[in-house]
């Protein structure tokens, strides 16, 4: 990639499922200096972001703006100007009612350089996660976005809005909804027109409803749909009755936490989040390397047994034997990996291993600080620190949503958890249902003050297909 110093992009995060964003986008994110990210950009995806990169929220709620849209545009010019790469990360397309217009005017004003990264937008994205074709060729040939509110400048833009597509997607709607069918009805809409409202679109959280543009507003209002949703309007509505699939997943609308003690992969999350369940690991870590004495490289190269305890292991200390220029066909015969993870990682650097097993007497073990072992001598390559950058966004999803249960892998997790709820002053999941992994889990879990299992989430946890892949 070319030289980002200085320079700006205007990055699609899509309608909510982080895998839906493209990949030039997140390669945009994972070199970025300073991130300025929207409420509905999921803030999962910060965590692809390198170590030093800084956060900005710039959450917008209806009525209510954290950061006023002047700031932000003098803020990107700003950072910029210090030399910065700066990704301005935006729900769903920058282009599609995301304002991106106004901030790349800012820029060119200034002679700052810039691009756009495109996004799925989410009426298509949300439409599609509810099994709604925005076009059908026995239904609609035609589609229209708007938004659900005008601002002062525009009201009288385009007032004759007769010119519709088959299919209309309103943004931004749920203030208005009811002006909003009102308009459709007059501009010639019958009142059964089909209408459905995907709140969350794409998340485990999705929830959808459907009426007519005569009884959407009652159904809204019993099913206590709010912001941020999409509102469809049109014949295609119907097809979701057939055509449903992502409501279907066996967890679907299931609010999960995944207790975390260490910057391990985010399995748990995914496996959850595919069968449907809003799934969010908490809290973030990142990784703090240390150093090893020349004298503790020497022992490692005569180790008569080498066993790598964790993937993250790996790298430091293969840095280190090459800047201080040990050769590692040096290194022992016998080495040995932990998990299939660690298995690659060797791999990866021309190390083929075998699997651990059997006594470690006499053994080193390389691994992350606080990894026991009672046979081996063990050399930590790096500790994981909880990372400060997300405490913000931490305590903003976990007070915004309704949490169900959490899932403790470990007892570490279980501590962890307790004392970062009790640092963000998040006391109301303190003693929600959880899940574990391993009786001892369960006891120390309970020892704190946990007292109900999840037996729904327990008993997916004991299928073990979450481990296929270790």
């Amino acid at each position: 990639m070319e030289n980002k110093k200085g320079f700006v992009s205007f990055v699609g995060a899509g309608p909510g499922d982080i895998g839906l964003i493209t990949t030039k986008g997140l390669e945009c994110l994972k070199q970025a200096d300073i991130i300025l990210y929207d409420r509905l950009a999921n803030p999962r995806l910060l965590r692809f972001a390198k170590q030093s990169c800084a956060f900005i929220y710039c959450g917008k709620l209806p009525n209510r703006h954290i950061m006023r849209q002047e700031n932000i545009n003098q803020s990107l010019v700003q950072f910029a100007k210090q030399g910065k790469y700066v990704v301005r990360l935006k729900g769903g397309d920058p282009s599609v009612f995301g304002r991106v217009g106004e901030e790349a005017e800012e820029l060119a004003a200034s002679d700052i350089p810039y691009e756009i990264v495109p996004g799925i937008t989410s009426s298509i994205a949300a439409a599609a996660y509810a099994g709604i074709p925005v076009t059908h060729r026995n239904y609609s040939n035609s589609f229209t976005l708007r938004t659900g509110h005008a601002c002062i400048n525009n009201e009288q833009m385009n007032e004759d809005k007769n010119h519709t597509g088959d299919t209309i997607a309103y943004y931004m709607g749920m203030k208005k909804l009811v002006e909003n069918c009102d308009e459709l009805i007059n501009q010639g809409k019958s009142l059964d027109t089909k209408v459905a409202i995907i709140q969350w679109g794409t998340l485990g959280k999705q929830k959808v409803v459907k009426g007519t543009l005569e009884t959407i507003k009652d159904i809204i209002k019993k099913e206590n749909i709010g912001n941020p949703a999409m509102m469809i309007v049109g014949d295609v509505v119907a097809l979701g009755d057939s055509l449903a699939w992502f409501d279907n997943k066996r967890f679907q609308g299931k609010r999960v936490v995944i207790a975390k003690a260490s910057g391990s992969p985010f399995d748990l999350e995914r496996y959850f989040t595919e069968l449907g369940a809003e799934a969010y690991s908490f809290p973030v870590f990142k990784k703090k390397s240390k150093q090893f004495s020349e004298n503790e490289l020497e022992t490692i190269m005569n180790a008569k047994k080498l066993i790598f305890a964790a993937p993250e292991s790996v790298e430091p200390l293969f840095n280190q034997l090459a800047k201080a220029n040990f050769d590692i066909r040096d290194l022992p015969r016998n080495i040995e990996y932990q998990t299939v993870k660690v298995k690659q990682a060797l791999a990866a650097k021309g190390i083929i291993a075998a699997k651990a097993q059997g006594s470690n007497a006499g053994a080193i073990v390389i691994g992350p600080e606080g990894y026991e072992n009672k046979e081996a001598k063990l050399y930590y390559s790096h500790e994981w620190l909880v990372d400060s950058r997300f405490d913000a966004i931490n305590k903003r999803l976990l007070m915004e949503d309704k949490w169900e249960t959490v899932i403790f892998p470990n007892k570490a997790a279980v501590k962890c958890y307790v004392e970062e709820l009790e640092k963000l002053g998040v006391h109301h999941l303190d003693a929600i249902p959880f899940a574990y992994i391993g009786e001892t889990v369960k006891e120390y879990a309970f020892g704190l003050g946990f007292n109900a299992i999840d037996e729904s989430i327990q008993s997916e946890l004991e299928r073990m297909e979450w481990r296929r892949g270790e």
